[in-house]
């Protein structure tokens, strides 16, 4: 069973990668399975195509595009995606197209996916929507709506929705979902963003899986903006669970990946822009 992870759009871009590789405040991850080739999140854009040309990855080949969540920095290079691929099966939360809202220095921006389900549709997409966990193939779990019962994982306050009468209010983001992969390592869970926070999703994972062992954790932790006590918690949980590698990209910021790196030590690494998994 080989499968192979190429991370296409993030913040960073890895050192000893092609020239000409490009950075962008997103995430996208292309895997590469037995079962066909499928993409995690289309990065917001400006990059995921240039970035794939120079690493050599074929779009007409995806089986499949997932999405973690509906925000503009992992959906906005979906229509480009399309341009390439034609019909193709998208999976994600039924929630995908509801507003998202961020405030920054009191103002409110719409960071939601800047285009409606009928636009997408006539360029190819086949919108394939679950709240549960869905087999993508006998080695992808789409986790489904990840429940939230960490007391120290309160969300990030600056991400909205708005209500019925259209005030501003705490973003659910039930949308938001991560995919985990049977390996031959373990299980590896691939994140978005984790707006579900990484203990529930960790908890989430070995239930709907069954497996203890997590060889790695890889993706956006949003633990940029992330208290104290969170980190704690967390650092604690992935040692307990002695997960053999954390490879950090996007939200997780600088502080949040220094404190993982000298935490976890040769245990951690930059999922920057080019790198390359072999599970």
């Amino acid at each position: 069973m080989s499968i192979r992870l190429t991370i296409l759009c993030e913040n960073s871009v890895d050192s000893v990668s092609p020239y000409g590789l490009l950075g962008e405040h997103g995430f996208s991850c292309h895997i590469e399975t037995a079962d066909g080739n499928f993409l995690f999140d289309t990065g917001g854009g400006m990059t995921i195509i240039n970035n794939a040309k120079l690493k050599e990855i074929d779009f007409t080949k995806l089986q499949g595009i997932m999405f973690s969540h509906g925000h503009i920095d992992h959906t906005g290079g979906l229509k480009q995606v399309l341009q390439a691929t034609g019909k193709v099966p998208i999976y994600a939360h039924p929630d995908l197209f509801s507003d998202h809202y961020s405030k920054n220095s009191g103002k409110t921006h719409n960071i939601g996916i800047p285009w409606s389900q009928a636009e997408l549709e006539k360029l190819g997409a086949n919108f394939i929507f679950s709240s549960t966990p869905y087999q993508v193939t006998e080695n992808l779990l789409l986790s489904g709506e990840v429940p939230r019962n960490s007391t120290v994982e309160t969300g990030d306050p600056n991400l909205l929705a708005l209500s019925a009468s259209g005030e501003e209010v705490a973003d659910p983001l039930r949308d938001d979902l991560s995919l985990f992969i049977n390996s031959e390592k373990g299980l590896v869970i691939l994140l978005g963003c984790a707006h579900a926070g990484l203990l529930n999703i960790i908890d989430h994972a070995i239930a709907v899986t069954g497996q203890k062992k997590i060889h790695m954790v890889v993706g956006g932790t949003h633990l940029k903006f992330c208290s104290d006590e969170q980190m704690a918690a967390t650092l604690n949980r992935l040692d307990d669970l002695d997960v053999d590698l954390i490879g950090a990209s996007h939200c997780t910021g600088l502080r949040g990946a220094q404190i993982l790196s000298e935490h976890f030590g040769k245990r951690f690494f930059s999922a920057s822009v080019g790198r390359e998994i072999n599970l």
